[in-house]
């Protein structure tokens, strides 16, 4: 690992994974309708008996849909690891401090400073102890 994720590339990746899940779903669900549509149905609307071709075609459809499934689902659990691994040392700022956050972190040290001077010179440190 020695390129660290941004956290824009992560949320990219959480994107693309969520919108693969969802699409490979929804392919499998649109072929599986197909498929369980009744014989009589089928006749009915004029569609022939499926051929095995036909059916053959639509089951490697569905294996292969299946397949992009479970591979998309394990890329999250791939990018749930990075995440975890980067947090873990320290390596990802989730929180990202803004302009305005830091201005003010370096207020406060600079307060913290001030009273710390104004304890220390006026002896009220001193006669605490």
């Amino acid at each position: 690992m020695d390129s660290q994720p941004t956290s824009k590339i992560l949320h990219n990746r959480i994107n693309t994974n969520i919108s693969q899940l969802l699409q490979r779903f929804e392919n499998i669900m649109a072929t599986a309708a197909v498929l369980t549509i009744p014989f009589p149905l089928l006749c009915k609307k004029g569609i022939e008996n499926p051929s095995y071709a036909a059916t053959a075609i639509e089951t490697y459809q569905l294996d292969v849909e299946s397949t992009a499934l479970i591979r998309a689902a394990e890329d999250i659990l791939s990018l749930t690891r990075t995440m975890k691994e980067t947090w873990l040392f320290g390596k990802l700022d989730t929180l990202g401090e803004d302009e305005r956050d830091i201005k003010c972190r370096e207020k406060l040290e600079g307060d913290a400073l001030t009273i710390k001077k104004t304890i220390e010179e006026s002896g009220v440190w001193d006669a605490a102890k």
